[in-house]
């Protein structure tokens, strides 16, 4: 049987991306992955370099048994360029580095002056070049590979990362205030600060908010604080089941899992109109969509869900049955087995 090695990126969400995909590794057809994580590690270099450096000797190492590569996410393939020579090779991303350009402020970087981004796409085309196709998690970083990179658009194929929807479930119904779920450690860039003034102002009394985060936030009347909490833990789950709408006003994201585990669990979603979130939400069946920074908008679809329970009680139910039809992981595995297999040459006849 061939095998195809699949470099997996060990940052934020790509860490529960891997492992989702690890536990359906049964689902590839006509192929043995063999997994090669690329663990992230402090140093003077940019990411992407010391990354893709990383990357590289990962791929290396492994090519004399491969027959092809999957690598994610796209920020650690600098230096693979000449290698997919040799060995069949499926890219893939969150967001590219034009899709991130504008977000830089909100994860602590410096702007970029236009020449340093037009060297940077140069050097990203000229690694994309050798590929036999790229997966984008959302049609945002899919219009970015075709419009910023020159990329052929069949030639990319959206399939988000999914999630265990037997993890991630809607909990009974109780008599209490509506609950009103925030998921982000870093605080500010996620948003959550906007929240807490909507909260205060529009919502208190009328909601309980419930903030998973690392931020540390002093106790006030309506807001409970969950520290410590980590990804899959019984706790997160907890929360999940238990809460009534889930909410991120995130200034600076690609496509955050906490979104896919908010449908999963049935929660209606009210999210900004950033990176693939938008991706996430059917405006008017499973949740709304407002502009970034807009914390008149953000207040009236919290409130609108908040007083109206048969609302939020219809959403909640249509988000759940989007969740598994669209955003299982085993469906997005599967497709993405299927569409890495037939690019690297290594899927079943017929498929």
């Amino acid at each position: 049987m061939k095998q195809l090695g699949f470099v997996m990126e060990q940052t934020l969400g790509s860490i529960t991306h891997d492992l989702n995909l690890r536990r359906e590794e049964r689902l590839a057809r006509g192929f043995q992955p063999v997994w090669l994580p690329v663990d992230y590690a402090p140093s003077r270099l940019p990411w992407a370099i010391s990354g893709s450096l990383r990357a590289r000797r990962a791929l290396t190492g492994a090519l004399p048994t491969l027959d092809g590569a999957f690598i994610h996410s796209t920020t650690i393939s600098l230096f693979a360029g000449d290698l997919a020579r040799r060995c069949p090779t499926v890219l893939s991303t969150d967001g590219t580095a034009a899709n991130k350009r504008e977000m830089r402020g909100w994860y602590g970087l410096k702007p970029e002056s236009r020449a340093a981004a037009r060297a940077k796409a140069a050097i990203y085309r000229h690694a994309f070049r050798r590929a036999r196709g790229f997966v984008a998690w959302c049609s945002w970083a899919r219009r970015s590979l075709v419009e910023d990179y020159g990329c052929r658009p069949e030639d990319v194929e959206v399939i988000p990362p999914g999630v265990d929807t037997a993890l991630f479930k809607p909990g009974p119904a109780a008599d209490r205030l509506p609950r009103i779920l925030f998921v982000g450690g870093d605080f500010a860039r996620k948003g959550g600060d906007l929240l807490l003034e909507v909260f205060r102002a529009r919502l208190r009394g009328k909601a309980e908010l419930h903030l998973v985060t690392s931020a540390g936030l002093p106790a006030e009347p309506g807001v409970h604080l969950h520290r410590g909490i980590r990804a899959n833990s019984p706790e997160l789950l907890a929360l999940y089941s238990a809460s009534d709408l889930f909410t991120l006003p995130t200034r600076g994201d690609c496509l955050p899992l906490v979104g896919l585990e908010a449908l999963s669990a049935g929660l209606p979603l009210v999210v900004t109109n950033v990176g693939g979130l938008p991706d996430l939400v059917r405006e008017g069946e499973t949740g709304h969509v407002v502009k970034m920074n807009d914390g008149a908008a953000l207040g009236d679809a919290l409130e609108e869900l908040v007083r109206d329970e048969g609302l939020r009680r219809r959403m909640a139910a249509r988000a759940r049955a989007v969740a598994l039809a669209n955003f299982d992981a085993q469906i997005t595995s599967q497709r993405l087995f299927d569409f890495v297999g037939q690019r690297c040459g290594a899927s079943p006849r017929g498929m």
